[in-house]
């Protein structure tokens, strides 16, 4: 609390104590009335502690399973992919044959042409798996356009709404494009299905965001819940988080592939985006307020 007090006093002008600056006011008499104004200021300390008090009362590392989940589930995306269409057109083409051979057969297409007449011989094996490798980049190509489209609208839709919207819901979505996108691998996986099955699952999977909008909103809830001067240790322990997320998963799944197939990671990655929805839904607050 501050109090001002006040004279209040007829004002004249005093020619003798006047200046090159102008006239100088002085009051008649001395005498004069004073009254006090009380205004109830915040000091900037309690201020702070306001503004600071909402986000204090969330706690940011909440958000850390998030990002964990979602990293172990999509780490390995590529490599079972990649690994699950080259064994398909092998199979396909009549090229599924024991796992030396193969590699003999990739060497060899990779480091021999026909054209050039100073090969004095050349591998048919290595010729016909230059067929895998073209099939397997052109699914390559139709699935990057087939995942441009939904994935662009989801970060335009979804990610500049991010403050509109809620941290919770595009936490949740991409989670859900995962199951679904998991769900469906695994009926394409038991029954055979066609190369457009694939492009459906990865299409639905982007149309939700996918984990570019799960590191978007953690960030920004790490954001809500923190200030600008605690932020530096969240933001690297997340930083840490994805890191390990992304290198340990791809190891493990490139030593189960050289024996196994694909049932088992699938089932994996479906079952730790099952656990990430749930996190999310139950147990996730929201930072943003009235949502």
């Amino acid at each position: 609390m501050l109090v001002h007090q006040h004279r209040l006093a007829n004002w004249t002008a005093n020619n003798e104590r006047s200046s090159k600056d102008g006239r100088k006011l002085y009051p008649k008499d001395k005498k004069a009335v004073t009254y006090s104004t009380t205004a109830f200021l915040t000091p900037k300390k309690t201020t702070r502690c306001v503004s600071d008090s909402a986000s204090s009362k969330l706690r940011w590392w909440l958000v850390l399973p998030c990002i964990l989940l979602i990293t172990l589930a999509s780490a390995p995306d590529g490599l079972i992919m990649n690994d699950f269409i080259v064994r398909r057109y092998e199979r396909y083409h009549g090229l599924d044959f024991s796992e030396k051979a193969q590699r003999i057969a990739c060497r060899e297409s990779s480091t021999s042409t026909p054209g050039y007449w100073y090969l004095q011989q050349y591998s048919l094996t290595g010729a016909d798996y230059n067929i895998v490798q073209q099939d397997a980049a052109k699914f390559n190509v139709k699935n990057s356009f087939a995942t441009l489209i939904p994935s662009v609208l989801a970060i335009i839709i979804l990610g500049s709404n991010c403050d509109t919207i809620g941290r919770r819901p595009l936490l949740f979505l991409p989670f859900v494009g995962k199951i679904v996108r998991y769900l469906l691998m695994l009926v394409i996986i038991a029954g055979d299905l066609s190369d457009t099955w694939l492009l459906v699952s990865h299409s639905c999977e982007a149309l939700f965001g996918s984990v570019g909008i799960v590191m978007l909103s953690a960030f920004a809830y790490i954001t809500d819940c923190t200030n600008e001067s605690g932020r530096t240790r969240p933001f690297f322990l997340a930083e840490l988080i994805i890191l390990l997320a992304r290198v340990v998963p791809v190891l493990g799944i490139g030593l189960w592939l050289q024996h196994h197939l694909y049932t088992i990671p699938t089932s994996s990655c479906l079952a730790l985006s099952i656990i990430g929805a749930l996190y999310v839904l139950f147990i996730q607050p929201e930072s943003v307020p009235n949502m």
